[in-house]
């Protein structure tokens, strides 16, 4: 079989590799649609902080599949079901899981290609809960990539009113329709004065990597920034360093958490609010695209990595790769 391999820094091709075995405590599973999760996706083409530091190197996290073989100590899964997994195999058209890894089996009639994207809603799902936010919260979220905008979403849920900030328009428009507070465009300084004069925000989720902790800690002292007394600011995106003004965040108390992957639990809890309808998955898948085309879309989100949100691999077609 082939998957996608990132070869070396901003290149990505299709390398032969073995097709896994079904052992007696593993599923065989066949990828229906996997999804793109843009910012870890990239930073791993790029050789961020993600990067093994050497070359072939891959990450992937959102598959659904159908159940091909079950080993023999399997009771949960039968052949046949479809599965949302959030392992690591990459973009390959079969891979293994078990019992104890991060899957769940899909309702029947649900949207298979807008299943994939549960992984990155889990993230952010795993995100508002570790920060405890509740209805009297005032939540900030920084970025409004796919974490962002689930996040947004996961913070609706829990009933705190949510402002989102971005630099693109379209992004920022789409968080308006999921029903955010407040959107702010902050591609230029002016911006950061409305959100100044806001009330303070009690948590923020910080889901763009961008240079923005002056702003939101403060930059020197013992107050400034946008953040109230003992708030909460979760570190979502990824990078290599996080340094901030000490003095600042001591005078505001703040409480800090670093978090990348969610739990089985944000998984559950994600998947049902999905089947109510109060986390919505398919407005934010923007693309569908054959497998075969994946060389693509890596290419662009090296490039011109705005143009992607919600991208899904279809491999059902006749040409997955193989």
């Amino acid at each position: 079989m082939k998957g996608i391999w990132f070869t070396a820094k901003g290149k990505t091709e299709f390398l032969e590799e073995p097709e896994p075995k079904c052992v007696a405590d593993t599923v065989l599973l066949k990828t229906l649609y996997s999804g793109l999760s843009n910012g870890t996706e990239r930073n791993k083409l790029m050789g961020g902080n993600y990067s093994k530091g050497s070359w072939p190197d891959r990450i992937a996290y959102q598959h659904v599949s159908e159940v091909m073989e079950c080993g023999e100590n399997i009771s949960r899964f039968q052949v046949g079901d479809i599965v949302f997994t959030a392992t690591y195999p990459g973009h390959v058209p079969y891979h293994l899981a078990r019992e104890s890894d991060l899957i769940i089996k899909l309702p029947e009639g649900m949207d298979l290609p807008s299943a994939t994207l549960m992984g990155v809603a889990s993230v952010s799902m795993h995100d508002a809960r570790l920060a405890d936010v509740k209805v009297n919260d005032r939540v900030l979220v920084m970025g409004a990539g796919l974490i962002g905008l689930f996040a947004l979403q996961a913070s609706l849920a829990m009933g705190a009113e949510v402002t989102i900030v971005d630099r693109n328009p379209d992004r920022l428009e789409l968080a308006q329709k999921l029903g955010a507070d407040h959107v702010f465009d902050n591609t230029d300084e002016a911006a950061w004065e409305p959100l100044s004069e806001m009330p303070r925000f009690s948590v923020c989720l910080e889901c763009s990597g961008g240079d923005v902790l002056d702003k939101i800690i403060g930059k020197k002292g013992w107050s400034g920034g946008i953040l109230e007394r003992e708030a909460r600011l979760v570190f979502v995106a990824g990078r290599f360093e996080t340094s901030f003004n000490f003095n600042a965040a001591s005078g505001r108390r703040l409480v800090t958490y670093s978090t990348s992957h969610f739990v089985q639990d944000d998984l559950d809890q994600l998947l049902r609010l999905a089947i109510k309808g109060v986390i919505r998955l398919k407005e934010l898948v923007r693309d569908v695209v054959p497998i075969d085309q994946a060389i693509e879309i890596y290419d662009t989100l090296r490039d011109n990595k705005r143009k992607l949100l919600g991208t899904v691999f279809d491999w059902t077609g006749e040409n997955k790769g193989e």
